[in-house]
């Protein structure tokens, strides 16, 4: 088995590589790191997978460029599709992304359907319209939202990370810690990307590989009812709710999301 962290010199990103086997690319979301999976790596290792995780572009421990320009969602994606043809990997690879990562994964097999082995799409952001009211007017006035990072302390982010008021986000002690620090140590620039993305909505039907969509049924962040038109869409698709879960389900249920996950891909498809 390998664990190293790496630093890619060309791209400038850093990334975190598990285990040995069939690679499987694990994509966080917006203001978060590759700390996103781990619940889910230790799962891939004893699948016989191997996980590499990347801080996306302004993100956890990557380049943060100083130029608000970087921050659109083309840029960022192309930065990950530069990142991708540094691996030089010579077989498919499945992709597993959450959020804004779900977009990154599903624009990259879109765009390269013979690359992708296999597809796993967590609370997908594939359209604007899927946000709720209140992120739509931020994705509109993304300086306040900036300004609003920049001076927030880590010990507040903690605490509202901590507010469960309908008892579903269920994070542990650690992962509310991390997230709280995954938000301070983003560019603030980054507040300009979810206004950027595409509406990829047209492209799924090109999808070739099979792919499993999980969502939490009480995702506050997009609309739910977005996913289930979603997995109908995919030629060779199929869908996971996870009841009584938030935005973020690899983190709040990783048992049963683990397992969902896990059924899907199934043992390394190279081993015998």
């Amino acid at each position: 088995m390998t664990e190293k962290n790496c630093f890619d010199v060309g791209t400038e990103l850093h990334y975190s590589v598990h285990g040995d086997g069939h690679p499987v690319v694990l994509i966080h979301g917006f203001a978060a790191s590759n700390y996103d999976w781990v619940y889910l790596t230790p799962e891939l290792i004893n699948y016989g997978y191997q996980a590499i995780a990347p801080d996306l572009i302004g993100h956890g421990n990557s380049n943060k460029p100083r130029d608000p320009g970087c921050y659109t969602y083309s840029f960022l994606y192309q930065h990950f599709v530069d990142w991708i043809a540094t691996l030089e990997k010579d077989q498919e690879i499945t992709l597993v992304g959450h959020s804004m990562g779900g977009l990154i994964a599903l624009n990259y097999a879109i765009q390269n359907p013979e690359a992708v082995h296999r597809l796993v799409l967590i609370d997908p952001y594939y359209d604007q319209n899927q946000l709720n009211s209140i992120l739509r007017y931020i994705n509109q006035k993304p300086g306040w939202y900036q300004k609003a990072l920049q001076i927030t302390p880590q010990w507040l982010i903690h605490t509202l990370i901590s507010l469960d008021v309908k008892g579903l986000i269920h994070y542990e002690d650690r992962t509310r810690k991390q997230i709280a620090e995954d938000y301070k140590r983003a560019s603030p620039d980054i507040v300009y990307i979810p206004g950027s993305i595409p509406d990829l909505s047209e492209g799924i039907t090109h999808v070739k590989s099979p792919t499993l969509v999980i969502w939490g049924t009480s995702d506050a962040t997009l609309n739910p009812k977005s996913f289930p038109t979603m997995v109908q869409s995919f030629p060779n698709g199929q869908g996971k709710a996870i009841q009584g879960a938030g935005h973020q389900p690899h983190l709040t249920r990783p048992k049963e999301f683990n397992q969902s996950v896990t059924d899907f891909l199934g043992f390394n498809p190279g081993q015998n």
